[in-house]
């Protein structure tokens, strides 16, 4: 091993060429140990970043879906004259509570909701004032949308058909399942349709163990069909133009 002087005088030993190899073995491998550190670090960042611009694209594509609007097929808002909701129900039907009574009182509040139609509460007519014109006529006449329309001086008629209707109870006589299915059309004054341009429009609702009352049961159809009625005479949130008892999924009972 050969020797030299230091900078004092004293001789000291030069390195081997092992150590020069150790210590240039060292040097390589710290700098492949930072390559290494800081390619982690940038791939950890780069995937913080990606969850984040996930997190927040998603919030933004939720935000759009609560804003998204099922468009007015006819916008009754923008008619004049006084509207009549006629609800026609076949003999062979038997209920426990007049539906007549429940869809009339609950579509006249939809067009009147400020979030929704928005229609002034003096172009609605109350359906007994609709039950007092019929009885005023003969009876082949009293389900004729015009005559009744012109005793009322109504411009506008909802025509609603009630198609099939089942209430019963199961289990305990204060739960019920419950279907109600019915169509819908607008009318003009002379018993013309206005919309929809070719099929009524129609809807079922359902309830399933609803605890209650026939009455309370009978609401709660009675008002989803109101709703199923009127969603297509105004901009309709799309989250709220299907009702729950729309999508329910019920067995076929034996009502």
């Amino acid at each position: 091993m050969r020797s030299r002087a230091g900078p004092t005088g004293v001789y000291v030993a030069a390195p081997t060429t092992a150590k020069r190899l150790i210590l240039g073995l060292t040097m390589k491998l710290s700098k492949k140990n930072i390559i290494l550190v800081i390619t982690i670090t940038a791939m950890g960042a780069f995937w913080v970043g990606c969850k984040s611009a996930a997190g927040i694209f998603g919030n933004l594509t939720s935000e759009r879906e609560s804003e998204k609007i099922t468009p007015a097929e006819f916008e009754l808002a923008e008619t004049e004259g006084k509207i009549l909701v006629l609800v026609n129900q076949p003999g062979w039907i038997k209920t426990p509570v007049d539906l007549r009574t429940g869809i009339t009182k609950y579509v006249n509040e939809a067009l009147k909701d400020k979030e929704k139609t928005d229609i002034p509460e003096e172009r609605l007519i109350k359906y007994q004032d609709v039950l007092n014109a019929r009885m005023e006529l003969s009876e082949e006449q009293r389900n004729e949308p015009n005559l009744i329309a012109a005793k009322l001086n109504a411009k506008y008629i909802i025509n609603v058909q009630i198609l099939d209707f089942d209430l019963s109870t199961f289990a305990e006589k204060d739960f019920f399942n419950g279907m109600l299915k019915s169509d819908f059309s607008l009318l003009d004054a002379n018993g013309v349709k206005l919309w929809p341009e070719k099929e009524n429009r129609s809807a079922t609702v359902e309830i399933e163990a609803e605890k209650g009352t026939v009455e309370t049961a009978t609401a709660k159809l009675t008002a989803a069909t109101a709703h199923c009625a009127t969603r297509y005479f105004y901009d309709c949130k799309t989250i709220r133009f299907r009702v729950p008892e729309e999508n329910k999924d019920i067995e076929n009972y034996d009502f």
